[in-house]
């Protein structure tokens, strides 16, 4: 069959991978002399035997040459005198600072004195070549070299590849991820991450052996590596675990590739030999969301994901949006915890928020002045189109013209939304697992408030804690509704005489700072108060309260 090795074969199955693909050597020279004739010479010795030679006079030129991004040269051929420097310091700069990969690098000289040739080699030099040059000395030399650089392109390439599947390694795909995530990022594109695991893989090896699960993985790895772009970062996560990043895709245009791969890969009869099996593969998917800092929160929520899908029933695919849906479809129960409790109950009210149009400068003054680091980007008809931050604004602060950068090309998009009637554990549960600190509650794409873990945490102590104090010898006793009422309107009252007294005592420019400040500490306390007169336990049920709101 098509695209299946023996099983019983020492050899190792090499899969195609793009972003592992090592270039053949151009067989590029770069030869360094000050001697027009030499540099004639060289020039024809090296390209009767089909190397493609550039020319350089001096230190200088070779190293304009060298650091120009569209050259990459495989050997590098220098004169010891050179009218800017010599070879020597040519070589240490290049072994140093200029070359990202090897390059064989062969002294050409006339002075061929024992303690010359350490000094080259010292120096970072391979080889050293004695002048005059011999023609057929200086093609054997070059043909030494080549057998070198192919050793080391094979080295290199066995060190970063899986050596089951020929998949690039975890450890490569993290570094590609990181260069692919900061270009999405610097120009604002999709990128989504694919994580997928081999449904009841152990049973392979329980029934029929390593060799075969082995045999399971090389094919899976096969199918994988021929569906995908050129473009896009492969690899095998770890175990029977795969990953893939997909730049310039949407999660459903990655839902709908991942559902073309799990159909070849439930198709794929899998010989081995004693049997033909058939395995299936659950899949996770996230995409770029505001609110993630780094590449790892991507495949984070992947990987959670993936978890929902292994857990429902296996063969099957998850984006974010499902785990948030099969979330709050399991979370019909009461929680002995929080009980009723929805997601409108423990947000915090949105304060402010700007618009796409407002510029750097203007925004970034607005956060000094209300001393807040973050605010929801909205439309001119009040939809949520973004996020962004004291980070974002830092990033570009240091801009030329910063009044003619726009919100608009630096925030952050596609920010986590949840809906305000959502219970709150499934928030709760979701900030719980993953590293993302905050996400938004909005109703018809408007925004109404912000969850994070420290606002379920002042709910927690608000509405729960509050509500049983530690008794001796172990347990709780409920604490009374008067007492709550009494110290809540204590507090209040406090409060509000803090506002006035501090009216007199700070300047105008902080008025507005502090009166936020203030009132959204009131308004906690008023939100205890009416927690401590509603039903469920103290569970506050703001249904009423929203329908006020203008969605």
């Amino acid at each position: 069959m098509r695209g299946v090795s023996d099983s019983k074969s020492d050899t190792l199955t090499t899969i195609h991978s793009p972003q592992l693909e090592h270039k053949p050597a151009h067989g590029r020279v770069l030869v360094v002399d000050d001697d027009r004739l030499m540099r004639t010479l060289m020039h024809e010795y090296l390209s009767r035997e089909g190397y493609e030679v550039v020319l350089a006079e001096n230190c200088l030129d070779a190293l304009s040459i060298l650091e120009e991004a569209s050259n990459e040269f495989k050997f590098l051929v220098t004169d010891w005198e050179l009218p800017d420097g010599s070879g020597i310091d040519l070589i240490r700069h290049v072994r140093h600072v200029v070359c990202s990969h090897y390059m064989y690098i062969v002294m050409a000289t006339s002075h061929g004195h024992r303690d010359n040739l350490t000094r080259a080699l010292n120096a970072g030099a391979d080889d050293f070549l004695a002048k005059p040059i011999d023609r057929g000395e200086l093609i054997a030399r070059m043909r030494a070299g080549q057998r070198i650089l192919d050793l080391e392109t094979r080295l290199t390439h066995l060190a970063n590849s899986d050596l089951l599947t020929g998949l690039p390694t975890r450890r490569v795909f993290e570094e590609l991820v990181s260069k692919e995530w900061g270009r999405a990022r610097r120009y604002r594109r999709p990128l989504a991450c694919v994580l997928f695991d081999i449904d009841y893989f152990k049973r392979v090896n329980d029934i029929h052996g390593h060799a075969a699960g082995d045999q399971v993985l090389r094919e899976v790895g096969r199918v994988f590596a021929d569906s995908v772009r050129d473009s896009d970062i492969i690899c095998r996560y770890g175990g029977e675990e795969f990953c893939a990043l997909l730049p310039e895709a949407t999660s459903e245009q990655a839902a709908i590739w991942a559902e073309k791969l799990r159909k070849r890969i439930s198709e794929r009869d899998i010989i081995l030999d004693s049997a033909v099996v058939n395995v299936t593969i659950s899949m996770g998917i996230a995409e770029s969301l505001a609110e993630m800092e780094d590449p790892e929160d991507l495949v984070e929520i992947a990987d959670q994901c993936l978890l929902e899908a292994k857990g429902s029933g296996r063969n099957q695919i998850v984006c974010f949006n499902d785990l948030k849906k099969a979330a709050a479809d399991s979370a019909n129960r009461v929680d002995p915890v929080f009980g009723e409790a929805i997601a409108a109950d423990a947000m915090t009210q949105v304060v402010s928020s700007v618009t796409p149009d407002s510029s750097v400068i203007d925004v970034s003054q607005f956060f000094l002045t209300y001393r807040i680091p973050s605010a929801p980007v909205v439309d001119k008809d009040g939809i949520l189109v973004g996020v962004v931050s004291d980070k974002d604004l830092l990033a570009v602060a240091s801009q030329p013209d910063p009044y003619t950068t726009t919100i608009d090309q630096v925030m952050r998009r596609n920010p986590i939304c949840y809906p305000p009637d959502i219970p709150l554990r499934v928030v709760w549960e979701f900030l719980n697992r993953v590293s993302i600190r905050s996400l938004f509650i909005s109703q018809n794409g408007k925004t109404l408030g912000i969850i994070s873990r420290q606002s379920i945490l002042r709910w927690l102590a608000n509405s729960v804690w509050k509500n049983s104090t530690p008794v001796e010898g172990g347990g709780v006793a409920p604490v009374s509704t008067p007492q709550r009422i009494e110290t809540a309107a204590r507090l209040l009252a406090h409060a509000s005489r803090k506002l006035s007294d501090d009216v007199d005592h700070v300047s105008e420019e902080d008025h507005a700072a502090m009166v936020i400040g203030s009132v959204s500490q009131m308004q906690e306390l008023l939100n205890e108060l009416l927690a401590s007169v509603g039903e469920g336990g103290g569970a506050m049920h703001l249904d009423s309260i929203l329908e006020s709101y203008e969605v």
